[in-house]
Formats: C-alpha cells, structure tokens, sequence
C-alpha cells in the first residue's frame, strides 16, 4: 500500500480510519473518505480494467466518472463507477470486462486486430448481412465480457425518493455557486444547491495557490462553505449528480448516502422557478498515440489524487497541457517530492508568467508550444516522446505518470439537457449558452473564466438574475451593480486550441469507451459523414456509460478540421438524459407496501376477513378459508350478504355544462336521466372499446352524482378534462370517493333489513329496480344520565343520511349504500345487527366475482380487450343512435355495429359429461379446427347453477347461442381438450 501525505491542510481523508475491502478475493485496507478508485489505487491496482473492443488496458484516468475505465463489480453489482462510489467498510469488489485477468487478458490479441475494425463495421460487416447476424451475436457478446448479474440477484441496501419545491436551484457547489446560493438566499428565497462531491468548494477545494496575499484557494474554499452552511433558507445537498433536466424547471437527480445516513441512494426531483447552472469545467483530452495507457491521467486527477487523499501517484513524471492548472499541478506536485521531468504546453505563449518563474526556480523544463506524440508501455507508461506541435523536434522522457490535457472544456450538459442553444466560442475555445431557456441561468468556470474573483461575480450576478425571476423587488440596481463588477474584472480566458498532436491516430483514441480512434474517425468523414451527430452514430463515439464526456468536445473539433475547405463551424453532439447512470433501485425507490384502506377496514377485519392486495387497494377476498367462497355466494342468494364496495369511484358534477360534459364521455343519453332514477351506461374510447361503466343519477338542477369502477376512479376527473379541453363548459367536478364509503346488501332478503331501519318508505313500489333514494338510517339508543342527583335513562335516536342505488350487479335485490366515511362503521354496525334475525353475513370479492358472473355482468378490460367494442360485448343497446350527439366512440360504434368477422362475448356452460364438470382456467384458449379461435375471460363453478360457467371472446362465426366450444389449456398435470356449450345470458334469473 502506498504511503499516504498525513499532514496536508487539503486531505478529505480521515488516515487513521481504516475500511477493510476485498478485491478479486485479496483483502485490502481504504481509508475514511476514499473513493472505491482512490482506495484501489493506494493498493497498487494500476489496471482497472480493459476496454470493450480491443481490450487494452485501462486504468485510473479521471475521477469524475467521465469514462469506463473504472467501471468494476461491487457486491454483486456490475458497472460500478468506481471513481465516484464511496469506499465502504466490507465491500466485495471484483474487475470487469475481461477474459483471465486485467494483468494477463487472454483476449489481448484483439488489440492486433484492429485491421478488421474499420468504422460501421458493425453495420457492413454484420448488420447488412442479416443473416449472419445471429451467428456472430453470442460470440461477440463473450467477448465484449461487459458486466453480468446473477438471475437470482437481489439488491441490498435502502433507496429512498424526495420531491423538493424551491425557488432557486444551485447546480454545482463551486465559489460560483456558493456566491449565486448567498445572493438568492439573502433576499428570502428557498434555495436549494446540488454538489457532486461530498465537499463543497469545487476546484478551489485542493489548490494552494493564491486568492489574496495571505489566503490561499483551499482556505477561501472553506471559508465559503462554512458562510454557506450558516445561511439560511439554503438546503445543501452533497454527493447528489444531477440526472436529468427537463421542461419548466424540472430537475431529476440522485444523491448517494454516507454512513450516517438511513438511504444507500435517493432519487430527488426538484421543482424551481429559477436554476443556475455553474458545474465547472472538465478537462479536453489530448489526443495522442496510446492515450488512454494506464499511468496516464488529467491534471485535476493527478492533482487531486496527493492534495485530496494523500496520494503521490507515481515517482516521475511529464506534463503535456494546455492550461495554467497544468503547470500549477507541476509545480505543486514538485514540492511534495515528485520528480517532474518535463512540462510540455501546447500553447506558444499566455501563460502565467509567475508560474513559468516558479518551474525554473524547480529547475523543471518547460517547453511551451510543445505536446506529447507518443505514450510507451505495454501495461503502463514507461516513456513518452514530445515534440513541437508542427512536429519538427521532440525528444523522449521515462517517466511512469504522464499528465495530459489539451485544455479546458465546459462541463455543460444540464445545459444541453434544458434545450439552451450552444455556440463554439473561437476565444475560450467552449461551447458557450448563445440563448438560454427562461428562468435558466449560468455562472463561473463554464463561462469561460478562470481569475478567481471573476468567477465569484458571475456567480453573484446569476443569483441575482435568478432572484428577479422569482419576482424579487428592487433587484434591478443589485443587478446592474452586480454586472459592472464582473465587466471590471478580467474575462474569460482564452482557450488551448491543439486537437491532435502530429500523429496518424491509429492508436489516438478519441473516445476510450467504445474504443473509437482518430483513424476511425476519418474513415467515416472520408464516406461522406460531415456532421458530428452521423458520426457519432456511425463510429460509437460517445454511446459508452461516459455519455461522450471525454469524446464530447474533441470529436466537432476534429470533424470540423477535417472539412477545412467547408465553413461548417463546431457542433456539439447531442446529449440526453440520464447524465449520469445509476440503479434502476434508485429510480424505484423505497420497498413501502403503499396501499390503500377503505373506513370499513377494521369493521371487515373484526369479521375475519381474508385481505389481499389489489392494485392500490387491501381488500376482502373472502372470509373463511374456503376459497371457493360457497357458503358465501349461497347464503347471498338463499338469505343476504353484505359487502364493502367503497372502493367504487364516486364522482358529483355540477354546474350549467354539466350534462353536455356527462354526455361527452357517457354513450347513454343523459337528457333521459328522471328523478329518482339511476342509469346504467358506459364509457368508451375513440374506436368503441368498453374502458368504463357505472351509475348516473341526477340529484337536482344541472347537478348528478355517479359512479366509476375502482380501477377508473383516479383517471376519470383526467378523462373529462382531457375530453372537453377545447370547449368553453361550465362546470365542476369533485372526486367523492375517499368522503364516501359504499355498502352493498344483496339478497332475498335485504329489503327486510334495510326497511328496519330506514326512515322511509323502501317498497317495491316507492323504491324499484334501478331507482335512487336519499334518506337515513336510524335506531334508538337507551342511555343512562345523571338528572337532579339520580340516574335517569333517556331514548335516543341516531340518525345516518345515506344514498341509496338499487342496482343489478349481483342480483335484483340489491341496494348500494353511499355514507359519509365518518359513520361507515356505524352503518356498517347497524345494518349488521338489524340482519341478524336473516342471518346477513358478509362476502368478499370472490364470492361477488362468481355473483356477479352468474348474471353476465361485464367488467371492463376483463371481458373486454382493445379488439372489442360495445356491440361485441353484447351491451350495444347501451349507446344512444341520436346523429346530433358528440359523444366519444359512437362513431366507431356506428361503423362497426354490423361489421363482420370480430371478436363477440359470449356465455358458455360447461358440458355435463365433463369429467367432474371441470372449470377452465381464466385464459384457457378456445380452438377450432387446430387454431385459435378466442380464449376464456372469466370461468366459475356455480352452486346456484350446479355447473361451471364462464364468459369468452371468441370469433363471430362460434358465437352462436348453441354453438359448442372445445377449450385447451395446458398445466403441469392435465393436457387435454374440454367441451362447452354457447347459452344465452343472464345464466341466473330471478323473479
């Protein structure tokens, strides 16, 4: 293990802390605050692993996960960035994408067979010639070896989810974030700053270089987090990437969890009226022969590796940049005992000429308008060569850490996510927001500026910006002054713009995760494509996990030199969500068992109710444990249930428009609608199709109350929006079904009970099928109260209002009992004890599905599927033929309603001589002459009919009344054909 700097003022480790790890099975020792990269690194792990086509190695290059390099198997979890993944005490970590080990690749050679991978080889060598495809497809998946997971794997730890309103969002935790955090925060604002690392401070964090004499960057960085931490009304959070940015503000990231917090990772979205955008810079790759070899990494890399975590990575080294940090990093690294070899700048001039001073006091070599040609090494650099950028001299160093950059580029991809319009920048050399979207702002190092204070002003201004979108007061003179500050101060600096050292680009590879080169490069502007996005497509540069964030900025470049006879200017590629991967565990979210209760919970569970999930909701299956739920459905028809169907949507609308937007999506004429009546109709979609039915009730004035089905009574208030946006209707809706629970007494006897204790009149006459009854439920109550020093007991009456339907679902005799959630269960109490003398008892959902059955009632997308409209299903006579109505469906439902050759409902019963009258599994296939010809929707045993009977969709030429069916279904322990007979519906009448 590699001795670590302990006494440095920067260090974001705890050394004597130590976290045990095993790697390929071998136990090794991180510290406190190491990334599962830093930690390999300090073991002495220099190949990570090896790339995906030519299987080179590859090893720590970048630790901002910007590339694939890192990528390795964490507790039985592929494609880990290891670069960005805390080190925890325990963690198993394994390489990936090789074959034998990342030292010794048995699939090596493919390195020598880049001859036979052209560019879009892929396309002409394999997808072309379709018929070869699926041979090649196992073995190139083999040798690819990307990362597995077990089929029996299961993913552990905690992932949580938050939602997050603010007024401003803060992408980034650099001085320029802080500083438009503090200025959005001071006028009042809910503020609320995202940060990658688990520090804040950015790229001030790790350096010692000068603010102001005296202060140094990482004590300025400190200084602001803590006058951050301490402001209020801002919310921090740390070790959070942004993946997503979307419309009106939208912000979708993930945030991974330290040891003291109960979530492993959590998904956040978050909502704001103004963002500001100030992610930084990335560094632009340089691109030479083998720069991708171990050994060879950026400046913020090798810098951070000995200022943040203790690390000198190597004994000596080259620098090849194109940047003022370069040369900083070089003199920096020289006085914590690296040997610099050389310091090689790809810019002629416009360095900082305190820093040139500083190398020549080190006695380091600089050569400026120089750059590396050439990396050597088979496993890891052992020797670079270095030449002039036009390539007349150069000359060779050893040296076992090349840092190479070609310059800086913006770190812009939530900028790119937002739909803001980039433009290259000939001076900076970035591609800089030319028009930004509203409410959207940008600040600091991604503008271009690199003088400290200039990138602490822009910060400032943007916060402003964002405060006066937010509505602030008084802003504009904050803002005015704000802007004259930063155009007093230095601007952005100009940009390195070297590309490609003077190499062929065999070996120069462009983009490290898809193994695409220079070479590849030229071979797809040589056929014709001239723009970035087509050969971006057409060579893989930057598909890979990095999203093209080491490919993003060379590649327009490179294209766009290649065409020197064209005035084609710079284009970036396209970048999408996510910007940053992470667990589809994360996206999930937490492992709560969210469902729902109805008020009648407890009063069902006292009853011994068998409860199972379904959908959002627990609900009563049965209440014995007989699953046929016999006694149940017979006790139902010979006596009375009753059950608790609360969980029926229950909508009232109301206002001048009321039945116009009722008839909108309802088939049935609702003008038809009388007082005291209920009307049974349905919805349909655009083609006809059943998605919808219940009961309409017109309760007074341009005022109804009706019912959806449970599946339908979250989405229905959407469907009439939806529906009648276009029109100028009066009206209002309000979603009634959690304020009302709904009781359903069905049987020969449920008129008796209900009448004992209703304060009205219940007769077949008052009250007939299909009509709708406002009154009360009541019964006296005997209670005993002190009065003139004795006790006296006094009757009183408890009075529930309820609505009452009288519909058919599962019989004639049935009355559905709307109440107040409040008093569910003193309903549901009262209508209990006054059917005891029947011997009332409750049933569950099986019983009512085979009650049901038995009358032939439908259930949308049961018996119904996206085949089958209204005529199909038997319930045609529901639509009202009126030309002049506007209803959704009735056209198709005209159209088809003689159409031949459909799919039609039928009703079938099983034939006697069937072997114990066997039920068919619901979606047992209907055959005819050895094809399908329809399947079986729903199948029960009756007790009442003493036969099983069922309902199928099945082709029109069987649907027949009379026709026999032949079912096939296929188990574990039967195999054979059963017989049924097509019948007429209802199967159960009563009289």
């Amino acid at each position: 293990m590699i001795s670590r700097l302990t006494q440095l003022p920067t260090l974001r480790i705890n050394p004597v802390k130590r976290l045990p790890f095993t790697y390929k099975g071998k136990k090794y020792q991180g510290v406190s605050g190491d990334t599962l990269a830093t930690a390999l690194y300090a073991n002495g792990i220099r190949i990570f692993s090896r790339s995906l086509k030519s299987h080179r190695p590859r090893g720590l290059y970048s630790l901002n996960g910007e590339c694939a390099n890192c990528l390795v198997e964490v507790d039985g979890v592929p494609n880990v960035q290891a670069e960005t993944t805390p080190l925890r005490g325990g963690m198993s970590v394994k390489p990936q994408s090789f074959m034998g080990n990342p030292e010794w690749n048995l699939m090596g050679f493919m390195d020598k067979m880049d001859w036979a991978m052209p560019a879009g080889f892929y396309y002409h060598g394999l997808c072309k010639q379709h018929k070869v495809w699926p041979f090649f497809q196992k073995p190139i998946r083999r040798i690819v070896r990307g990362g597995t997971i077990a089929p029996s794997f299961r993913m552990e730890g905690h992932y949580d989810e938050q939602y997050v309103n603010a007024d401003v969002c803060i992408v980034g935790g650099g001085p320029g974030g802080i500083f438009a955090a503090m200025a959005a925060a001071g006028r009042g604002l809910r503020v609320v700053l995202l940060e990658a690392r688990p520090w804040l401070g950015g790229f001030f964090d790790y350096r010692s270089g000068e603010y102001t004499p005296g202060v140094l960057l990482y004590t300025r960085a400190r200084e602001l987090a803590g006058k951050l931490e301490e402001t209020p009304d801002i919310r921090i959070f740390r070790r959070t990437f942004v993946s997503g940015f979307h419309n009106d503000n939208h912000l979708t990231a993930f945030q991974i969890g330290s040891e003291a917090e109960a979530f492993h990772e959590r998904h956040i979205e978050i909502r704001a009226k103004s963002v500001v955008i100030a992610t930084g810079c990335m560094e632009r790759p340089l691109l030479f022969d083998n720069n991708e070899r171990p050994g060879i990494m950026q400046i913020d890399c090798v810098h951070r590796l000995a200022r943040t975590y203790g690390l000198v990575p190597g004994e000596r080294a080259v620098f090849s940049v194109g940047h003022d940090l370069g040369l900083e990093a070089a003199i920096d690294l020289s006085d914590m005992g690296m040997e610099i070899a050389a310091v090689a700048d790809s810019r002629p001039d416009s360095q900082n000429p305190r820093l040139i001073d500083e190398l020549a006091n080190r006695e380091i070599s600089f050569l400026p308008g120089w750059t590396a040609t050439r990396a050597y090494g088979a496993k890891k650099v052992e020797k670079v060569s270095l030449s002039k950028i036009e390539g007349q001299r150069g000359g060779e160093f050893e040296c076992d850490i090349l840092v190479a950059s070609a310059g800086l580029t913006a770190s812009a991809g939530p900028l790119f996510l937002c739909s803001a319009k980039m433009a290259y920048d000939t001076h900076t050399g970035f591609f800089l927001p030319k028009n930004l979207p509203p409410g959207v702002h940008a600040a600091g190092r991604m503008l271009g500026f690199h003088d400290p204070f200039s990138i602490e002003a822009s910060g400032r201004l943007a916060g402003l910006l964002a405060t006066k979108d937010c509505g602030a007061a008084d802003i504009e003179p904050l803002i005015r002054e704000a802007r004259e500050k930063l155009d007093a101060l230095s601007g952005p600096s100009r940009g390195a713009k070297l590309v490609k050292a003077p190499v062929t680009g065999k070996k120069t590879f462009v983009c490290f995760d898809e193994d695409v080169t220079i070479r590849h490069v030229n071979q797809a502007c040589e056929m014709g494509f001239d723009s970035v996005e087509l050969v971006k497509r057409f060579t893989g540069a930057g598909t890979g996990p990095g999203q093209g964030a080491i490919s993003g900025h060379n590649l327009p470049l490179f294209i766009s030199q290649y065409h020197t006879d064209s005035s084609i200017t710079p284009l970036p590629s396209t970048i999408r969500p996510p910007l940053v991967p992470t667990f589809l565990a994360t996206y999930a979210g937490s492992r709560h068992d969210m469902l729902r209760r109805t008020a009648l919970h407890e009063s069902l569970k006292h009853e011994n109710a068998v409860f199972r999930r379904i959908g959002q909701w627990e609900c009563a299956v049965c209440f014995s444990g007989d699953t046929s739920c016999r006694g149940e459905i017979e006790n139902v028809r010979n006596n009375a249930g009753i059950m608790d169907v609360s969980r029926l949507g229950k909508f009232r609308i109301f206002g001048p428009d009321a039945a116009k937007a009722l008839q909108r999506v309802y088939v049935g004429k609702i003008s038809d609608i009388s007082a005291g009546k209920a009307k049974y109709s349905a919805m349909c979609n655009e083609d006809g199709c059943l998605i919808d039915d219940g009961l309409i009730v017109k309760t007074g004035e341009n005022d109804y109350y009706f019912t959806t089905s449970e599946e339908r009574a979250g989405e229905t208030s959407e469907w009439f929006r939806y529906h009648t946006r276009y029109e100028k209707w009066d009206y209002h809706m309000v979603n009634l079904t959690d304020a009302f629970a709904a009781i359903l007494l069905a049987g020969p006897n449920a008129r008796k009970i209900l009448q004992k204790i209703a304060d009205a009149d219940i007769s077949e006459e008052a009250f007939p099928y299909m009509g709708y009854r406002t009154f009360a439920l009541k019964q006296n109550i005997e209670e005993s109260l002190p009065f003139a020093g004795q006790s006296q007991t006094f009757g009183l009456e408890q009075r529930i209002p309820v609505r009452v339907l009288r519909p058919g679902f599962v019989g004639k005799f049935s009355y559905e009992i709307h109440v107040s959630a409040s008093l569910a269960r003193t309903a549901w109490d009262l209508l209990m004890k006054a059917g005891a003398e029947f011997d009332l008892r409750p049933f569950g959902l099986e019983a009512r599905n085979v009650l049901r059955l038995e009358k032939g009632h439908v259930i949308a997308n049961r018996e119904s599927e996206i085949r089958t409209t209204l005529n199909d299903l038997g319930m045609g006579a529901l639509w009202e033929r009126n030309a002049d109505m506007d209803t959704i469906g009735i056209p198709a439902l005209r159209f088809t309603k003689h159409q031949l050759g459909r799919m039609k409902l039928v009703g079938f019963q099983m034939d006697k001589n069937e072997a114990s009258c066997l039920t068919p599994k619901d979606g047992a296939i209907v055959v005819a002459d050895d094809t399908i010809q329809g399947y079986v929707c729903t199948a029960r045993y009756s007790f009442t009919l003493q036969s099983s009977i069922g309902l199928a969709l099945v082709e029109s030429r069987l649907a027949g009344e009379g026709n026999r069916l032949e079912l096939f279904e296929h188990d574990m322990n039967r195999d054979e054909r059963l017989h049924a007979t097509v019948v007429s519906r209802p199967f159960y009448g009563e009289n």
